[in-house]
């Protein structure tokens, strides 16, 4: 089994309820989320339209995966990390409790659609 079919099961163990083809939505999306990141960072968007786009992907994200609590999921802002996360606290009590382990960052955040490349 690749990275890329682990990653997809765990996210899968985690979010039972994502729609068909959610691996291919997420790294879709993740693309979104970077470019307006970087776009809002050199000037190319205001903030009015940078926020707007973070609540339309703040949606996209929920309608993918499903989540029975969407407060876990997390859009950054920061055009210099993953766009996609899964908060910290609920990363930390996926793996302490259920065991279950997701890439994360130096923050502790779960990264949703990372690079394995």
């Amino acid at each position: 089994m690749n990275q890329l079919e682990e990653h997809t099961n765990t996210l899968k163990t985690i979010f039972p309820n994502a729609i068909d083809g959610f691996i291919d939505e997420l790294y879709e999306l993740e693309e979104k989320v970077c470019k307006v990141n970087e776009d809002y960072c050199n000037g190319i968007l205001d903030y009015e339209r940078w926020e707007f786009k973070h609540k339309v992907f703040e949606g996209k994200l929920e309608d993918i995966l499903n989540p029975s609590n969407p407060d876990v999921l997390y859009v950054n802002g920061d055009p210099r990390g993953y766009g996609l996360k899964i908060e910290s606290e609920e990363k930390k009590r996926l793996f302490e409790q259920d065991n279950i382990n997701i890439y994360s960052d130096m923050g502790g955040f779960g990264i949703l659609a990372p690079d394995l490349n």
